[in-house]
């Protein structure tokens, strides 16, 4: 829709470290839930009595080291994991709305994206303030955004993007150009939206595939004549 109206998309997938393992303290959760969900009662001390006195240990073999208790993350390979994380970067999404940007949540994935005309310095601004206050927010609430990580795509026609200068924007000290592709939930994104770049990651898996295959049925094959 926004290149159909002569517009340039731009996604930011921000890249959080270790989100699930160590960063989710129980006590602000239980209080999001509570005051922003209206959680309340039973249902409350449920979640309470999920999320407290669990317990951690590393086990090698025969051996076993003594047990810690788990005051932070969200259980991973639980069906609440992921939710219990979206209920924790809740306000994050009133933050990233006053700046007049769409975003999505999925478990620690957070994208924000945004249309612009022409890549102006008041969209740039915007967008690094906005980016400024989210990087604050997660250093308040114990969460640790990996600027490393963090990727851009400028997304339009060839004609809107030769148009458009590079889109650079800063987070903290960091700097983060636009990329040619990015890895969105396992999908290959390019600045076209042509996906080529995913159906040729498909069609590489797929030879590898066929040709393990092939090779395991030949070997079994001269295993049964030997």
């Amino acid at each position: 829709m926004a290149a159909d109206s002569g517009q340039t998309s731009i996604l930011i997938l921000l890249d959080l470290s270790a989100a699930f393992d160590t960063l989710v303290r129980h006590d602000i959760l239980l209080s999001r839930m509570e005051n922003m969900l209206g959680i309340s009662g039973t249902a409350l001390q449920w979640f309470k009595s999920y999320l407290t006195d669990r317990q951690e240990f590393v086990s090698l073999g025969n051996s076993r080291s003594n047990s810690v208790p788990v005051t932070q993350g969200v259980p991973q390979g639980s069906v609440l994991g992921p939710l219990l994380f979206c209920i924790y970067m809740l306000p994050l999404g009133h933050i990233i709305r006053s700046y007049g940007l769409g975003y999505h949540f999925y478990a620690d994935d957070t994208q924000l994206y945004f249309n612009v005309k022409s890549g102006t310095s008041s969209e740039l601004s915007q967008l690094t303030t906005c980016l400024s206050e989210i990087k604050t927010w997660m250093e308040q609430n114990s969460l640790k955004l990996n600027c490393n990580k963090t990727e851009l795509l400028q997304i339009g026609t060839k004609m809107q993007l030769n148009k458009m200068s590079s889109f650079p924007v800063h987070l903290g000290s960091d700097l983060i150009s636009p990329a040619s592709t990015v890895k969105n939930l396992g999908v290959i994104f390019d600045s076209s939206l042509t996906y080529s770049a995913h159906i040729n990651h498909i069609k590489k898996l797929s030879y590898f595939h066929l040709l393990l295959d092939w090779w395991t049925k030949h070997l079994l094959l001269l295993d049964l004549k030997d």
